[in-house]
C-alpha cells in the first residue's frame, strides 16, 4: 500500500520543514493562544505575529474560510483586507495586510483572532482532524495563517487550551501544562504542526516514540520499530559528526493516504499491509531530510528529495539485502521509461525549474545509482558523509564534494549522468 504525502508536498519538500532548515531564518514569529473543543470541532485563536523582513510593505495570509472573518489589527498595519477564494484544499479567504515601514530595520508587528468549526464541511485532504480521539492540525488546513509565498520559515510560541488526559508530539518542543500544552518552535519550519491523542498505545524506545491511533490497532508495529531502529542507527553511522538524529515521533493512523513527514515529526498511514521494503524505505527516506538543505522552491529541491530517497535506498540494501536494492531500482526505471514525455535532465547548469516528481523521485535517485557504481560504495559513503556535514544547498557545492573524493574525471562523469 502506498504511503501519500499531503498537499503541501507539491509545493516545498520536507527539507524546509525540520530541523534542516536551521541554516535559513526565520520570516515571521508566531506567538499565540488555540483554544480547543474537540466536541465542537471547533477552534479559536489569538495570534501576534512579529515579521523579521524591514523590507516587507506587504503580506498575504491564507487562513481556512470555516474560520469566519478574522480580526486584524497592530501598531504596524496600515490597511487590512480580505477576498474569499476557493483553494486547493476547500474555500479560503486570502488577507493582504498593508504594513507601516520599518523603522531602522526594526520588526512589525499583526494581530490575528479568529474562531469557528474548522471542518464545518468534509476536509477534501484526510489528515486534518479535531474530534474527541485526536487532534491533528498541518498547514493542509489552513488552521493557522500562513503566507501565500509558501517560502516563509517560522518560529513560534503557542499555548494550547484542551480539557482532558492527551498525548501530544509536535515538529520540535512540546510540554504538558496545566491547561494543556506550550509548543516552542525555535528553528525555523515552514509548518507548524502537532497531534493531540487522547487514546494511543505508546511505545517508546531510545531515538523515537510510536503512537498507534489505530483501533485496535498493533497491526506491524514490529516491522516499524525494525524500520526505526535500521534506519536511525545506519543514518548515525553514516553521518558521523553530522548526526546524531533528534528523537523521532512516529503517529500510524487507520487512513488510507495522507502520510507526511515534518522533520522528525512522521505520520504514517495504516501500515498494516505495508511490506518491510516500504516500510524501511519511508521511514530512512523522511529521517534523512535532517540533512537536506536545498532551497525546496529551486531546482536544488533534488538534492532533497533524491539524496533523501537514494540514501534511504541503500539503507534499505543494508537492513533487506541487495535483491531488496535491485527490485526497487528496477521499479524505477520502469517508471521513468514509461513516463507520459520525456523527462528533463535532473540537473545541468541552466536548469532553473523545480523538477518534476519524477526526476526529484525516480530519474534523481538512479542518477546517484550510477554515481555509486562509478566510485565504488565506500568511496560513495564517504561522499555522503561529506555532504551531510558540510551542510551542502546547491548542486555545484554538490559536485564539489563529489570531486573532491572522486576526482575530476569522475566529477565530469557524473554531471554528464545528471545532464541526460
Amino acid at each position: 500500500m502506498p504511503i501519500s504525502r499531503s498537499i503541501l508536498f507539491a509545493l516545498a519538500s520536507a527539507a524546509s520543514l525540520g530541523a534542516a532548515a536551521t541554516a535559513q531564518e526565520a520570516r515571521f514569529h508566531y506567538d499565540g493562544d488555540l483554544r480547543l473543543s474537540p466536541q465542537t470541532g471547533r477552534l479559536a485563536a489569538d495570534w501576534t505575529i512579529t515579521a523579521h523582513e524591514d523590507d516587507l510593505t506587504e503580506v498575504s495570509f491564507l487562513l481556512s474560510a470555516a474560520l469566519g472573518e478574522a480580526q486584524i489589527g497592530g501598531p504596524d498595519v496600515v490597511s487590512a483586507t480580505s477576498v474569499l477564494a476557493e483553494g486547493f484544499n476547500g474555500s479560503m479567504r486570502t488577507y493582504t495586510v498593508e504594513l507601516a515601514p520599518s523603522v531602522n530595520g526594526a520588526d512589525r508587528v499583526v494581530t490575528m483572532t479568529y474562531s469557528g468549526a474548522l471542518f464545518a464541511e468534509p476536509a477534501r485532504s484526510p489528515i486534518n482532524t479535531l474530534d474527541t480521539d485526536k487532534v491533528e492540525l498541518t498547514v493542509d488546513s489552513f488552521w493557522l495563517p500562513f503566507d501565500q509565498r509558501f517560502s516563509s520559515l517560522v518560529t513560534a510560541d503557542l499555548d494550547i487550551w484542551l480539557p482532558g488526559e492527551w498525548d501530544g508530539v509536535t515538529m520540535q518542543a512540546i510540554t504538558r501544562t496545566a491547561g494543556g500544552f506550550h509548543i516552542d518552535q525555535d528553528i525555523p519550519a515552514l509548518d507548524l504542526a502537532f497531534t493531540l491523542m487522547s487514546d494511543a498505545r505508546r511505545i517508546e524506545a531510545p531515538g523515537y516514540v510510536i503512537h498507534d491511533t489505530r483501533n485496535p490497532g498493533g497491526e506491524n508495529l514490529d516491522a516499524l520499530a525494525g524500520a526505526l531502529e535500521h534506519c536511525t542507527g545506519y543514518l548515525n553511522d553514516l553521518s558521523a559528526g553530522a548526526g546524531p538524529l533528534p528523537d523521532a515521533s512516529i503517529i500510524v493512523t487507520s487512513r488510507d493516504e495522507g502520510g507526511y513527514s515534518r522533520g522528525t515529526l512522521i505520520a504514517l498511514t495504516d501500515i498494516a499491509e505495508t511490506s518491510e521494503a516500504s516500510l524501511t524505505q519511508f521511514i530512512c527516506h523522511e529521517l534523512s531530510h535532517y540533512w537536506s538543505h536545498g532551497n525546496a522552491m529551486t531546482v536544488e529541491n533534488w538534492l532533497n528529495e533524491s539524496f533523501a530517497d537514494y540514501i534511504a535506498i541503500i539503507a534499505m540494501r543494508d537492513a533487506l539485502g541487495e535483491a531488496a536494492y535491485e527490485d526497487r531500482i528496477a521499479a524505477y526505471q520502469r517508471q521513468v521509461e514509461a513516463a507520459a514525455q520525456e523527462l528533463p535532465p535532473v540537473w545541468t547548469p541552466q536548469t532553473t525549474d523545480r523538477p518534476p516528481y519524477l526526476v526529484a523521485y525516480r530519474k534523481g535517485p538512479l542518477a546517484l545509482a550510477r554515481a555509486e557504481a562509478l566510485i565504488g560504495r565506500e568511496p560513495f559513503a564517504r561522499f555522503i558523509r561529506s555532504m551531510m556535514q558540510a551542510r551542502v544547498s546547491t548542486t555545484p557545492q554538490m559536485l564539489d564534494v563529489f570531486e573532491t573524493v572522486a576526482g575530476r574525471e569522475d566529477r565530469e562523469a557524473f554531471e554528464a549522468v545528471l545532464a541526460e
